[in-house]
């Protein structure tokens, strides 16, 4: 009997890149992972705690000249963009690089399969490193390769289809996958209702 999706899962276009780690090194990288977190979940409560103090003004200031509001509102959402971008260039080393697509992938909060250029063993441990569109929104993850076999269809570059199991991903960003595979499946629902 095959075994209950515990979670929903999109088809994506994302920034994806990875590097398989070893067993013995895989606790010391969650672990390196999860003090990064607590870092970030600080600077993410300092900049809610401005969003809310801008959101507030912007309120009035959408009373009385709209479309200044709404360029305040466009660079506060650029330096969030920023941001996400920047937690990307210092895993990924890419820092003049801004995240492109470069996968389809298919995605749920608890693992995620792409097409590879190469062989990956089953067991194997992976450091995923994920910018989810339209947000920038940078995810690293770790996870454990459960399946890679010949793509069908397949490109020269890609033609293996790896499958793998998240063995860890901070509690905000598996949050934050939930969110984003709900919106993609709302649109395309909306989309198919159209036609």
């Amino acid at each position: 009997m095959e075994e209950k999706r515990r979670f929903y899962r999109i088809d994506d276009s994302v920034s994806l890149s990875y590097k398989e780690i070893s067993e013995a090194d895989l606790d010391d990288a969650i672990a390196s992972s999860k003090v990064d977190s607590g870092r970030r979940q600080k600077l993410l409560s300092s900049l809610a705690e401005l969003d809310g103090r801008i959101n507030a003004l912007l309120i009035d200031i959408d009373d009385q000249l709209p479309e200044v509001a709404t360029v305040l509102k466009l660079l506060n959402r650029k330096i969030h963009i920023v941001g996400q971008m920047s937690d990307s260039a210092e895993s990924s080393g890419d820092e003049d690089v801004i995240p492109r697509p470069t996968h389809q992938i298919s995605l749920s909060a608890s693992g995620v399969s792409f097409h590879a250029p190469s062989s990956v063993r089953v067991h194997d441990c992976l450091e995923l490193s994920l910018t989810l569109f339209p947000e920038y929104y940078f995810i690293k993850a770790f996870g454990r390769v459960v399946s890679c076999r010949d793509a069908l269809p397949s490109s020269p570059d890609f033609n293996k289809l790896v499958a793998v199991d998240f063995v860890f991903l901070d509690d905000d960003d598996q949050d934050y996958i939930m969110s984003h595979v709900l919106k993609k499946q709302s649109a395309l629902l909306r989309e198919t209702k159209k036609v």
